[in-house]
């Protein structure tokens, strides 16, 4: 199949291949095209057109079947409108669970109705920002569906909970994840600051989108001191920030190798 999200929209190619996709209405429900979320329903409008043609990130689709099980506990952190969400859970299957984070409540009206029309029952929606403690952060809403980020509160209308990973598994009684998908525009340095005990006492798997050299420094430091391996998606080990923004980390123990 063609991979249109392959080819750049600034090229005469791209914009050609994306023509058709704007006759489509926002607001319509298709069923996505391919991948492990095959069949599942997708609200056009509700983020790029390459969820519902199953193209969205592919290579991250497919490292990611390789850690997902069925039976696993799951986190999508920064869930959006919940192409991750629809993926792992039929990953997970009936035996699993799924738990989305998302704070935006745009992205919280399409990640809702994306599960209640594919009937998914292994999926609970966690209207939070993880971070690296409790209180309250701003959250910008000028930035599309998928870019906004925490700030501080003064500077922006929409002010969220921030709560840490590790309060949610030891006080408030969430199953340890088995595997962890984060991406949260900046903050992910401060969300794995958060897990620490979590990463420490449960040894998850975690896929991690870095934004930035600084965010890369400090989620490749962290990670190194909890013992992780950290690894691009092809595969290539990754020890210092030389510029990838899609890393995965496996517990040294299993790989007997690290970061």
């Amino acid at each position: 199949m063609l991979n249109p999200s392959a080819i750049s929209n600034r090229t005469l190619l791209g914009k050609v291949l994306r023509l058709p996709l704007r006759l489509l209405p926002e607001g319509m429900a298709i069923p996505i095209l391919r991948g492990p979320a095959k069949g599942q329903k997708w609200i056009v409008g509700s983020s790029n057109h390459s969820c519902w043609l199953g193209t969205y990130e592919l290579e991250k689709q497919a490292v990611l079947e390789r850690f997902v099980k069925p039976g696993m506990t799951v986190y999508d952190i920064g869930a959006q409108a919940g192409f991750y969400t629809l993926f792992f859970s039929r990953l997970v299957g009936g035996g699993g669970q799924v738990y989305a984070f998302e704070p935006l409540p745009e992205n919280l009206r399409y990640l809702l109705a994306h599960i209640a029309m594919s009937r998914l029952s292994n999926v609970k929606v966690v209207q939070v920002a993880l971070a690296d403690k409790t209180g309250l952060a701003g959250f910008t809403v000028d930035r599309g569906k998928s870019q906004n980020a925490l700030v501080r509160v003064g500077d922006s209308p929409l002010v969220v909970a921030t709560m840490s990973l590790d309060e949610l598994v030891e006080r408030h009684g969430f199953p340890p994840p088995n595997l962890i998908k984060l991406d949260v525009e900046g903050a992910e340095a401060s969300v794995l600051d958060g897990a620490r005990l979590t990463l420490e006492r449960h040894r998850p798997v975690v896929f991690v989108a870095l934004h930035g050299r600084e965010q890369a420094t400090r989620c490749l430091r962290l990670l190194k001191q909890l013992r992780y391996e950290c690894r691009s998606l092809d595969g290539r080990r990754v020890a210092q920030d030389d510029g990838v923004d899609e890393i995965y980390a496996v517990p040294e123990e299993v790989t007997g190798d690290s970061c």
